[in-house]
């Protein structure tokens, strides 16, 4: 029983085919989706996916990617369906990588989703690239939702990671961990303490072979990768994971 802790269900390269990509991900053992919004634009859609199929917890945010395809007043409009839909904060977070990014347009983006989170006591997931520092400043001035905060497809260094979980981050690693060249994330999945590590596809972007399409099926392979880069049995670090996931996703079912 995997928890795919953060992937993209609503994502256009799935139309058509994503009852076919449901059921194998379920032969692979998966049976929890955490599928995240990205802007304004699709958070009917990860609703409506939520209510259509067993397991999909839906999280509804603004990604610092996408800042322009939602309308002024998205914040405002984020806050009041939260208090009537079940579902979490996210995609959201700072991405300082961007060339010539708006570092003050993503910190405005990101701090009326994260009080969201804290006010509202719900799961949020960020989107973190170049920005730890900063990322770890906010968490001391606006606190952490009591759901918990993720991390999602960590790239940061070891000590980054060591710090993160301190500050009561989960740590969620994705399909580029498969990569012997990912010697980044191999050093820091093995400073993540096992009670704050989580794994996801972040389907369909991220696949373990490039040129591929994504899927969660592919989050049995990642922990077997993840257990074998810790030396670890696959059934350990699987249970301890889904108890990680239940403690961040477990009061959220059906939207």
């Amino acid at each position: 029983m995997l928890t795919d802790s953060h992937c993209h269900l609503q994502h256009p390269l799935f139309k058509g085919i994503l009852p076919k990509i449901m059921v194998k991900a379920r032969g692979a053992g998966v049976t929890r989706f955490i599928c995240c919004a990205t802007s304004e634009l699709d958070w009917d859609n990860v609703l409506t996916l939520a209510k259509q199929e067993e397991g999909v917890i839906p999280m509804l945010g603004q990604h610092p990617w996408y800042l322009g395809k939602s309308k002024p007043g998205w914040d405002a409009r984020l806050f009041d369906s939260l208090q009537t839909v079940s579902a979490g904060v996210g995609e959201c977070g700072l991405d300082f990588a961007i060339e010539d990014a708006d570092r003050e347009a993503q910190l405005a983006a990101l701090e009326p989703q994260w009080r969201t989170a804290v006010n509202l006591g719900r799961p949020m997931s960020l989107h973190c690239r170049k920005a730890f520092d900063t990322l770890f400043e906010l968490s001391k001035k606006l606190g952490m939702p009591s759901c918990g905060a993720v991390i999602h497809a960590f790239s940061g260094s070891a000590e980054q990671a060591v710090v993160a979980a301190q500050r009561g981050f989960y740590i969620s690693f994705a399909c580029s961990l498969m990569n012997p060249n990912s010697k980044r994330a191999r050093k820091a999945i093995l400073a993540t303490p096992q009670d704050r590590l989580l794994l996801e596809t972040d389907s369909p972007d991220i696949p373990p072979t490039p040129g591929t399409v994504n899927e969660p099926a592919n989050l049995a392979q990642l922990l077997n990768c993840a257990a074998e880069l810790r030396g670890q049995a696959a059934d350990e670090l699987a249970r301890q994971i889904g108890r990680n996931a239940d403690r961040v996703f477990g009061m959220y079912g059906r939207g």
